[in-house]
């Protein structure tokens, strides 16, 4: 973890915003428009202001920013940015072309001569403009090395950047923050201090941000920050806290500030680079950071740490930021000198989707009427219409019975399957696009309870370890690193089909219904089965001609089964690729082996394991 002890604080007097004093019809109609969405989407606190021409006409705060000790959110209120601080970080490589340290088309090895591409092609090939815009191959989101918040955050990005990519080089957008962490790591090695020093130094200083931080580190009880909220959809707001993995992650989502700050910000922005009538950033570095560089949809793109869109005859530029608790939205329209800023302290919601807010608060600012809602381009058009299905025949009766009679004999016929009643493995599991590996031990009792632990390691050392339990009737998952939760009754469901040891045995308890349809697989012909299961969930199960289950698509993930071996006369599957939200994820078993029996506490809580001692 980077050393934050010796934070430069600038010594500037704080200006005073420019502020049109006079309220107007306009001013009456955005309170009630943001006070109706506060309802609507259920936001503790929130702040707001907007500037135009050069001035804020409009900055009102909402709310609480601490719901417990009943403290009101003010425009002084530090709140969390999220991913808007990606539009910081570019920034500052704008900033430092414009002093000739760097230019957007050097190669991050310039700098950090430890940081390697898996893909051979991206690692010859990519520039800080690639890294800040998207378009280096590696998966969206794939965060997970960062999450138990042990790395620091070189280690973070060699991690991620070295992972298998899941696109092409340049072929595609998928957010990567980090990329933005590794220009983070470019920006300290250029300016000899930290990210968050370099931000400190060369945007919050200029500009006045004397209360803005680059930590989301927990501050003190007087601090006027605002207390992060999970808004479930039964219970009331529940307080959350930052998450562990930002200190990996800050150049890509660390900022914390006021609306009145963000105004700072908003109005350099719309004056095309200047501040209180001094060039701030240049426009060429200005026009580079806001000029798209890769299509996110057909009208949608992305530029450098901003997203761009239409807005009628007007180019949007905006960023969004939004993790558990954390949400943000900072837009402005180059053309008309006019922007925005949202604030609140609750997950993502409708004011901080890119695109969502503009029609409820551009027409306002401008004080003109929206333009046509098709001329509002900001969502990729509706999906195609899906090719018509396979043709499927009802299974039941004696056909169904057949078909899973034959799978038994593949899978070792029934008389291995009902003597083995538990189940013991140890092998390797592979977060392929995260850059995280897991030693993996697992654990299973007829008819479906397992447990599985994963000892995670990334950049070369243990960073977590990770418990997924479920006793038949009840699971969850524990974690080292504060992500411990209980299913809820579908995630139950679920469960129970996924971790039945022999499904084929329970296939009546299990499923309600199947359909027949031929296939192909891996160019292997197959037969396709899909099943409805007792809670209504569907599946789909590719089977080989001689029986034996290749394939598992259910509950968003694909299951691939390989290199079956016997084992006590049953085969088992000693390879399994997995794609879920998660990309691809490889298990390779060293070791499998059936039990006579598996202590039942080893499938509960580790408080109920201990009770039942």
């Amino acid at each position: 973890m980077l050393n934050r002890r010796q934070v430069w604080a600038p010594a500037l007097a704080v200006a005073a915003l420019p502020v049109r004093a006079a309220a107007s019809n306009r001013d009456a109609r955005l309170r009630a428009v943001l006070t109706a969405q506060q309802a609507a989407q259920r936001i503790p606190g929130m702040a707001f202001l907007a500037v135009r021409g050069g001035r804020v006409v409009f900055a009102e705060a909402f709310g609480m920013r601490d719901r417990e000790r009943a403290l009101p959110a003010t425009l002084d209120t530090r709140f969390p940015i999220g991913s808007a601080t990606k539009s910081f970080t570019s920034m500052a490589v704008a900033l430092s072309q414009d002093r000739g340290l760097l230019s957007l088309d050097d190669r991050p090895h310039r700098w950090l001569p430890w940081y390697r591409m898996a893909d051979p092609q991206a690692d010859r090939g990519v520039t800080l403009t690639d890294m800040l815009s998207h378009r280096t191959g590696l998966r969206a989101y794939a965060d997970l090395a960062a999450e138990p918040g042990v790395l620091t955050r070189q280690e973070y990005v060699r991690a991620a950047v070295s992972a298998r990519p899941e696109a092409p080089f340049r072929s595609r957008f998928q957010y990567c923050n980090a990329q933005y962490s590794a220009a983070g790591e470019v920006l300290g090695q250029i300016h000899g201090a930290p990210w968050e020093q370099v931000i400190e130094r060369l945007i919050f200083a200029p500009l006045g941000m004397r209360t803005a931080r680059t930590s989301l580190e927990q501050p003190g009880a007087d601090a006027d920050q605002a207390v992060g909220y999970d808004v479930a959809a039964v219970e009331g707001p529940r307080p959350v806290p930052p998450p562990r993995s930002m200190v990996a992650l800050a150049p890509a989502g660390a900022i914390a500030a006021s609306a009145n700050e963000m105004g700072r910000w908003l109005l350099m922005l719309t004056a095309g680079g200047r501040h209180e009538g001094a060039r701030f950033v240049s426009p060429q570095a200005l026009e580079a950071l806001t000029t798209p560089r890769i299509d996110i949809s057909p009208s949608l793109a992305y530029a450098l740490g901003w997203a761009t869109y239409r807005f009628g005859d007007d180019r949007v530029v905006e960023h969004n930021g939004g993790s558990s608790g954390i949400s943000a939205l900072v837009s402005f329209m180059p053309g008309r000198r006019t922007g925005f800023v949202f604030l609140a302290n609750r997950s993502p919601n409708l004011m901080t989707q890119i695109g969502a807010a503009a029609p409820l608060i551009y027409p306002l600012l401008l004080e003109e009427p929206p333009p046509p809602a098709a001329t509002i381009s900001t969502k990729p058009p509706a999906p195609p219409a899906p090719a018509p299905p396979d043709a499927r025949e009802a299974m039941e009766g004696q056909a169904l019975e057949a078909l899973v009679a034959r799978m038994i004999a593949a899978a070792g016929g029934r008389s291995a399957l009902e003597r083995h009643r538990a189940m013991e493995a140890r092998g390797v599991k592979v977060y392929e696009n995260q850059g995280v590996r897991a030693d993996l031990s697992m654990r299973a009792a007829a008819p479906a309870a397992f447990e599985q632990t994963e000892i995670w390691s990334a950049a070369e050392r243990e960073i977590g370890r990770l418990r997924v339990f479920f006793d038949g009737a009840h699971g969850g998952q524990e974690t080292t690193f504060g992500q411990d939760g209980e299913n809820d009754p579908a995630a139950d469901k679920a469960a129970r089909r996924a971790g039945a040891l022999h499904p084929l045995l329970d296939f009546d308890a299990l499923y309600a219904g199947a359909t027949l349809a031929r296939g192909e697989l891996d160019g292997r012909s197959v037969q396709v089965l899909g099943l409805t299961g007792r809670d209504g969930a569907r599946e789909v199960w590719s089977v080989s001609e001689d029986g034996l289950l290749l394939r598992r698509e259910a509950d968003g993930e694909v299951f691939d089964y390989a290199d079956h071996r016997p084992v006590d006369g049953e085969r088992v599957p000693f390879a399994i690729d997995i794609r879920n939200a998660l990309g691809l994820i490889t298990v390779r078993l060293d070791e499998a082996r059936f039990v006579e029996a598996v202590d039942p506490a080893a499938f509960r809580t580790s408080a109920n394991k201990s009770n039942s001692r």
